[in-house]
C-alpha cells in the first residue's frame, strides 16, 4: 500500500524552490572554461566525473520528496536541452533556478497570478528579442574559434575541433569516438556506408577490396530470392564486359551462391551488397544511394520490375570501392533537382526525429555525405575518466558549431543574457534572474577580458524559453503529492 501526503500552498512551493535551488548551486559549478567537476558516486561501479548540468542534475537524490520535485524538474530541463543541443544544460538549470526565485518573489509580493504570467510572456519575448538583434553571422574563423573555444571549456581541444569543422564544412559532420591511442583527424570522401560486399567471392582470391570503376548501379528495394529474376540483365552485362554493383535490401542464399558462382565462371565485373543498415534504415540508404548515382529505384513501391530493366533507368558512378565491412560510392551520376529533392527529403527526416536523438544524428549524417561528407575525430587520454570529458567537451562544441552556423552567434560567458535582462529596467520582475549564468561563471573565475566567448544565439534563445517554461510551471504550484513510504498490506 503507498501512502500519500498532501503539501499546500506556499510551504510546497518554498520546497520545491529550495530543490531547484541546490540542483542548481551544484551545476554552476560546470559553468565555463575554468569549471570545475562534481564527483559522483555510482556504487558498486566506479565515481562519475560530471562535467555537464545534465550528468550533476541526473544523479542528485534529495531526502525531502517535495525538494525532489524541484531537483527533477531541474533535470528534466536539462535532458531536454542536452538531447536538443548536446550543450547548455549547465546554463539552463541555472537560468531556471534563478528565474523561479524571481518568480516566487514576486508572488509571494502579492503578485496576481495571472499577471505574472502575462508579464513573465512579455519580458521573456523582449530578452528573445534582444538576444535575436545581438546575432552576428559565423562568417570569419575567428568567429567560428570563439565558439567552439566557448563550447569546448578551453584551448585543449580547439586546434583540432577548428580543423575538423573547416574540412566538413557548413554542411558537413563531425563525429567524435573514442580513440584506441592519441588523437586523429580522418576525413571521408565519397557516400561512405558501414556493410560492405555480399559476399567475398566477388573479389579476386586473396583481395582485401573490390574496385569498379566508371560501374553501373541498379538499385532494388526488396529481396532477390532467385538468380532468375535478374539473370537477362546480368547476360548482358556479362556481355559487354561492363562494371555493374547491384543493391538490394536483401538476397536468398540461393542468390548468394548462383552470383558468387557467375563471377567466378565468367569473369564479370559484377559486385553485389546488400542495402545498408537494418530495418528501416536499409530503405533510407537504399534510397540516398540511388539518388546519388542517379539510379531508378527498382521495386514495388517504384513501379519498376527488374524483368523491364532499361539504360535511362540505370545510375552510374566514378568509382565504386567495396569491403567487407564498408563501401564508397565517388562520383555518382545523380542530377542536380534529384539531389536538391533528395536533401529536403532528408531535412524532413531530420525535422521529423527532433525529439529522438539519435535517429536525428543519424539522418544529420545521411545529409552530411551529399556536401562535405563526415570527418571523424578520435580522442584519446591518459586515463578512461579524462578520456570521456574531452569526448563530451568536444561533442558539446560540434553541436554548438553546428548551431551557430545556423543562427549566428551572440556574446557567450552569460554577457549576453546579462545585457537583455538588464534592458528590461528595474521594474522588470525577471530582469536579474538574467544575471545568473554570468554571476555564476565569475565565481568560477571565467572573467577573463581579453577573452571574447561567443554562443549559438538559436541555443540560447531556446535555453531562455525552456528555463522560463519550467519555473512558470512549478511556481503556480497549489499542491505537491508525495509518497514518502510504502506500507505492507
Amino acid at each position: 500500500m503507498v501512502t500519500t501526503r498532501l503539501h499546500f500552498a506556499d510551504d510546497a512551493r518554498r520546497r520545491i524552490v529550495r530543490g531547484a535551488t541546490q540542483v542548481a548551486r551544484l551545476v554552476e559549478l560546470t559553468l565555463g572554461p575554468a569549471a570545475r567537476t562534481v564527483l559522483i558516486e555510482r556504487a558498486p561501479a566506479g565515481p562519475l566525473v560530471g562535467s555537464s548540468g545534465y550528468d550533476v542534475a541526473l544523479h542528485v537524490e534529495l531526502v525531502c520528496p517535495v525538494e525532489q520535485i524541484g531537483a527533477q524538474a531541474m533535470r528534466n530541463v536539462a535532458w531536454e536541452v542536452s538531447d536538443r543541443w548536446g550543450d547548455g544544460t549547465a546554463t539552463v538549470v541555472c537560468l531556471a533556478a534563478a528565474l523561479l526565485q524571481s518568480l516566487d518573489r514576486a508572488e509571494t509580493r502579492g503578485c496576481e497570478r495571472r499577471a505574472l504570467a502575462e508579464a513573465l510572456d512579455a519580458e521573456i519575448d523582449e530578452v528573445v528579442a534582444a538576444l535575436t538583434r545581438s546575432a552576428t553571422p559565423v562568417m570569419e574563423d575567428d568567429d567560428l574559434r570563439r565558439v567552439i573555444e566557448t563550447a569546448a571549456g578551453g584551448p585543449d581541444l580547439s586546434p583540432l575541433l577548428f580543423e575538423a569543422a573547416l574540412r566538413a564544412g557548413p554542411q558537413g559532420y563531425v563525429d567524435v569516438v573514442p580513440a584506441a591511442e592519441s588523437d586523429a583527424l580522418e576525413v571521408v570522401q565519397g557516400l561512405a556506408f558501414d556493410g560492405g560486399w555480399l559476399s567475398p567471392s566477388f573479389a579476386a582470391s586473396g583481395a582485401d577490396r573490390i574496385v569498379l570503376e566508371n560501374t553501373y548501379v541498379v538499385a532494388f528495394d526488396g529481396a532477390v530470392q532467385s538468380i532468375d529474376e535478374i539473370g537477362p540483365m546480368l547476360d548482358v552485362f556479362v556481355r559487354m564486359d561492363q562494371p555493374l554493383l547491384f543493391v538490394a535490401t536483401s538476397f536468398s542464399e540461393d542468390a548468394k551462391e548462383r552470383l558468387g558462382s557467375l563471377v567466378r565462371r565468367t569473369g564479370a565485373k559484377i559486385a553485389a551488397m546488400r542495402a545498408p543498415g537494418e530495418g528501416d534504415w536499409r530503405r533510407f540508404h537504399l534510397g540516398d544511394i540511388a539518388a546519388a548515382t542517379g539510379a531508378t529505384l527498382f521495386g514495388d513501391e517504384g513501379g519498376y520490375s527488374l524483368r523491364t530493366v532499361r539504360p535511362e533507368l540505370i545510375g552510374r558512378a566514378k568509382k565504386v570501392e567495396l569491403t567487407a565491412k564498408e563501401s564508397r560510392f565517388y562520383g555518382g551520376a545523380g542530377g542536380l533537382p534529384e539531389l536538391d529533392f533528395r536533401k529536403a527529403q532528408i531535412r524532413g527526416d531530420i525535422a521529423r526525429s527532433r525529439y529522438l536523438s539519435l535517429d536525428r544524428e543519424r539522418h544529420e549524417k545521411r545529409l552530411a555525405l551529399f556536401f562535405s561528407g563526415i570527418v571523424t575525430l578520435s580522442l584519446g587520454g591518459r586515463t578512461e575518466p579524462e578520456r570521456a570529458l574531452r569526448i563530451g567537451s568536444a561533442q558539446r562544441a560540434v553541436q554548438a558549431i553546428r548551431a551557430a552556423r545556423q543562427s549566428g552567434s551572440i556574446a557567450g560567458g552569460g554577457l549576453a543574457l546579462r545585457d537583455a535582462g538588464r534592458a528590461l529596467g528595474n521594474g522588470s520582475i525577471t530582469g536579474r534572474a538574467f544575471e545568473a549564468p554570468f554571476r555564476a561563471l565569475s565565481v568560477n573565475g571565467a572573467t577573463d577580458a581579453t577573452v571574447s566567448p561567443r554562443d549559438p544565439c538559436n541555443l540560447v534563445i531556446d535555453v531562455v524559453r525552456r528555463a522560463a517554461a519550467t519555473a512558470a510551471s512549478l511556481v503556480s504550484t497549489n499542491v505537491a503529492i508525495t509518497h514518502p513510504r510504502r506500507l505492507a498490506n
